[in-house]
């Protein structure tokens, strides 16, 4: 690749001018008229060297220049103030995407920095008995695109749900079943006939009524959470039941978005192991607190959690500790991601540090947060004590509203309509999810996020649909291409050096664990496509066969990218 030839024969001129280890790296310049890459390897160079940043650009410059072999694909280096040396790629080398886009499939391996690594990614979350919201939406959308970006970097990857089975918000859900049966007249065998939807509602109901209550019911409710935890015979099978429901439940979401775990784990199966863990290492990890067992946070400048409680229950943080071995043994991991809120910082700095010390070689520096911002829409509050959620089918079935709407007014082609408003649907909410900086709150706007002329995922969509639609409209499919002697227009060649840089822009978004960089550049794709298809004849023009070629890498690539943030690509639209 050209960008790794240039790294390398810059960092032998480096090393020829100084013993200290400077990075050389090339990236692409904020402003296009700068050149397809960039480096500024020589304002360092000049600090160590103790020489203008210019004198010592310009001389890495012309010895590059004098390497007419190695340097065949770049057709320019300029030197620009303060020391910036920019490099344009010669036509021939950027025609050269057109054929290996062609050759790519949509499971095509980009290196990065993670290559070759073991990595177990953890997310979506949702707690039984409570219905999906749209934060936990935003985990799943997010973790499954991460999974597909490492993967496609040629990682190893092993998706992982741990979702809170029990404890209070269970104990107070099955309190309320129990008490909104009674007062409806209703029977278990009546709700197992409702849809998983139906019965999820139900539980949401139920929660809330339990939370409501708690204050006056604490005793009651604390006693059947303690039942709970002794699976005792008098709770257990309702519990099962409706654990089930809200698993069935949740199952529907996995499948509409794409997603499919390796392996669920639960806190349900930590709790005994949990304590047993935490009750090991008191003295040397932990320490004992009136009755409490503590993680000692102030000691490493972190705040003290409890693991134990004086009740003798594990909390969160000490079933953490079970559930952190159980995944480790189910998938010896070099890396562990926890895609979760970024109001879980403190918690996990600290469930971190406790596993570090636990067994520093399976964690010590293996586990990274993916810290999620919130998502709202424009003048709606959540709380799921309160019942006032924004559940996730609710915010499908209004984005599927508009669509529908835009078929009907004949601005969407659907053959096949359900499943195209279905796909479609799909691609506006996680679009609208995965655009923004995962550590970014997110302001989820349904009207914008189905525009057809806007950063939007039914906008890539149909602008993939558009290349698959002059491809068929042409008499001859885009094959074999003579490509001596073309003139390209600047459209053309701003096409051509875009998707030159989808790798390292695969790269960079796995490497750094953002989705959003993929977005911006399928964004900035598909905007410039329609430029040129807006601006210039593909059918019947003079270079026909060389559009169409374009036209088809274009596409190939908005499906790539597609795909890699978990959103299809319908074939017409």
């Amino acid at each position: 690749m050209v960008t790794q030839d240039l790294e390398k024969l810059l960092q032998k001129q480096v090393a020829a001018l100084t013993e200290q280890d400077l990075v050389v790296k090339l990236t692409k310049p904020s402003i296009p008229t700068h050149g397809d890459y960039t480096v500024t390897v020589a304002l360092s160079l000049a600090k160590i060297l103790k020489k203008p940043p210019m004198e010592v650009a310009e001389s890495l410059a012309a010895e590059l220049r004098t390497n007419k072999e190695k340097l065949a694909m770049v057709e320019r280096i300029d030197v620009v103030a303060p020391g910036f040396i920019n490099f344009w790629l010669s036509q021939k080398e950027l025609l050269t995407v057109l054929k290996q886009s062609k050759d790519k499939k949509v499971e095509q391996k980009y290196s990065h920095s993670l290559q070759n690594k073991r990595i177990l990614i953890e997310y979506a979350h949702p707690n039984t008995h409570k219905e999906m919201h749209i934060g936990h939406m935003r985990t799943m959308i997010t973790g499954e695109a991460l999974a597909r970006l490492l993967k496609a970097g040629g990682a190893e990857v092993f998706r992982a749900n741990y979702q809170g089975d029990i404890g209070p918000h269970v104990a107070k859900a099955l309190y309320g079943v129990e008490k909104l049966i009674a007062e409806r007249s209703l029977t278990i065998e009546q709700l197992e006939q409702s849809s998983n939807a139906e019965k999820a509602h139900f539980l949401g109901e139920a929660y809330v009524r339990g939370n409501k209550d708690y204050e006056e019911e604490k005793v009651t409710i604390d006693a059947l959470n303690t039942k709970l935890y002794q699976k005792d015979a008098t709770i257990w099978p309702l519990y099962e039941q409706t654990r089930k429901w809200s698993l069935d439940y949740y199952e529907d979401f996995y499948t509409r978005f794409y997603t499919k775990f390796d392996r669920l784990f639960f806190e349900s199966e930590m709790a005994d192991r949990g304590k047993e863990i935490v009750q090991e290492a008191i003295g040397t990890v932990f320490t004992e607190d009136n009755g409490a067992v503590i993680f000692p946070g102030e000691k490493y400048g972190l705040h003290t959690r409890v693991f134990i409680t004086q009740a003798g229950n594990p909390t969160y943080e000490g079933k953490e500790m079970a559930n952190a071995f159980a995944e480790h043994k189910a998938f010896p991991f070099d890396l562990k991601m926890h895609v979760v809120g970024s109001e879980q910082a403190g918690y996990f700095k600290v469930v971190f540090k406790a596993l570090e010390l636990l067994d520093p070689e399976k964690f010590e520096g293996k586990q990274h947060h993916v810290s999620m911002g919130m998502v709202t829409l424009t003048d709606r509050k959540m709380s799921s004590r309160t019942g006032e959620i924004l559940r996730v089918d609710w915010l499908i079935d209004q984005v599927k509203e508009r669509i529908l709407n835009l078929v009907q007014e004949g601005k969407i082609e659907a053959e096949n309509k359900d499943a195209v408003v279905e796909m479609v649907a799909i691609g506006a909410v996680k679009y609208s999810v995965l655009k923004v900086a995962t550590t970014q709150n997110v302001a989820f706007d349904i009207e914008k996020s189905v525009a057809l002329d806007g950063d939007s995922g039914p906008y890539l969509q149909y602008t993939y649909a558009r290349t698959q639609s002059v491809l068929r409209k042409a008499d001859s499919q885009a094959g074999t291409l003579d490509t001596s002697g073309l003139t390209l227009n600047e459209e053309e060649k701003a096409l051509l050096r875009m998707l030159y840089m989808f790798p390292q822009v695969i790269s960079d978004a796995a490497s750094t664990f953002s989705p959003h960089i993929l977005c911006t550049f399928l964004f900035d794709l598909t905007k410039q496509f329609n430029l040129f298809y807006q601006k210039h004849a593909i059918l019947k023009s003079e270079q026909q066969e060389f559009r169409l070629a374009l036209t088809a890498a274009v596409g190939n690539t908005i499906k790539q990218g597609l795909h890699l943030l978990g959103i299809k690509s319908p074939e017409k639209m």
